[in-house]
């Protein structure tokens, strides 16, 4: 789905609730929104820098469809994907990710029991130096050794094309790069851990561009089978106007059992507008088919207003296709109540604290608000997924 199709099944669901939910049921002080205008452009401008040209081509280097070397299942490859950044095709519900980041927490922990130990290397030998172009014919990457500059012998370099924004394919005709990434190992044995520089850059390889990301990725596993995993990224991303300086860490521990627990803990800094934001949330596994998310803090600081979300999300997986979900969370401005969200599946509404209907800007506001974590999610997918491919998903 193209980018710019914000609202999700959820979503609308959520702006029907709006309409309908006009009856007035006090349960307290009514914050509200300074500027929800403002709120919802300083958000779309957070989320719009991970929407560049060059960043949507960087998302294709950890689809397994297209041949690149950082696709295919490796060490670094579960690195990228276990502790997710690229485009969000569309906002993402919270339950969405939940489900999407156990599973590939899950799948980290199992490649990184199945190859043993901390390696001293976690690009494979064989790519070191090596770089990675588009072939129209096969539609594939592909290997090309008369490349040149030739990439330097500590990292494998992929040549970035221009997307179709409607098919999410690289465009053959005409076949455009519009940059390259350098997948760089980092690794240490003394400590031991997995360490990928990733750097994606505008421009051609003799003439580097504008820097469009620059982070290092890191993990760390515990036991054999594995019990525990962490990984933990940080850096930044940029659309070449604004930069989104970022730390994160994802953790799951319990997991050689069906009822694995997850912490997961962001930051977002964004350089202008000033933007602070912060997620922290864990995941508790009661069974292997009941998840509850606890939102400890989502919140967003822009001028003296922070706005910030917290609760709890519980969901019960019927199949690997469908879920239910139970809601139950609230949105204060500067600390007092502004919206809470509660309810099961299309039972969910969202009213003021004093049970009163939001108003159209304050309606976009909150879509705005709710589906960014997902677009950070979604984004550290992007961010991730060379890691995964290449440590061993």
């Amino acid at each position: 789905m193209p980018a710019h199709h914000r609202h999700t099944r959820w979503g609308l669901a959520v702006a029907a609730v709006f309409i309908v939910a006009a009856c007035k049921d006090s349960t307290g002080p009514q914050a509200h929104l300074s500027n929800p205008a403002g709120l919802s452009s300083d958000l779309q401008t957070v989320s719009d820098v991970l929407l560049s040209p060059t960043f949507r081509s960087f998302s294709k280097v950890s689809d397994t469809t297209t041949g690149s070397p950082a696709a295919a299942p490796s060490r670094v490859g579960t690195l990228l994907h276990a502790a997710p950044i690229g485009p969000p095709r569309s906002s993402r519900t919270l339950d969405a990710y939940s489900a999407a980041r156990l599973r590939a927490l899950r799948l980290g922990a199992a490649t990184f029991s199945a190859g043993g130990a901390i390696s001293a290397s976690v690009v494979p030998q064989p790519l070191l130096g090596t770089t990675w172009v588009w072939n129209t014919t096969t539609h594939s990457y592909e290997q090309d050794g008369t490349f040149t500059p030739a990439a330097p012998t500590d990292r494998v370099r992929i040549i970035l094309y221009a997307v179709d924004p409607i098919t999410d394919d690289i465009v053959e005709t005409p076949l455009t790069p519009t940059g390259f990434v350098d997948l760089v190992d980092e690794s240490t044995t003394a400590p031991a851990v997995d360490k990928l520089h990733v750097i994606v850059s505008g421009g051609t390889p003799t003439s580097p561009g504008t820097p469009y990301a620059n982070y290092t990725v890191s993990a760390t596993v515990t036991g054999n089978p594995a019990s525990a995993f962490t990984a933990s990224a940080s850096g930044f991303v940029s659309d070449g106007t604004h930069t989104l300086t970022f730390s994160a860490t994802f953790a799951a521990t319990q997991l050689d059992t069906d009822n694995p627990d997850i912490q997961v803990d962001i930051t977002w800094d964004l350089d202008n507008p000033a933007i602070h934001v912060e997620l922290h949330e864990t995941f508790v596994l009661s069974d292997a088919s009941h998840i509850t998310l606890t939102i400890t803090e989502f919140s967003v600081t822009h001028g003296a207003e922070t706005v910030s979300m917290h609760g709890t999300i519980t969901i019960t997986l019927l199949s690997p296709t469908t879920e239910t979900v139970t809601m139950n969370l609230t949105i204060d401005v500067n600390d007092e109540p502004w919206v809470r969200i509660s309810g099961t599946d299309d039972g969910i509404t969202v009213r003021h604290n004093d049970g009163s209907q939001l108003s159209g800007a304050e309606g976009q506001a909150f879509l705005d608000l709710f589906g960014l974590p997902g677009a950070i999610e979604f984004a550290f997918v992007s961010l991730f997924g060379p890691c995964q491919s290449l440590m061993g998903a």
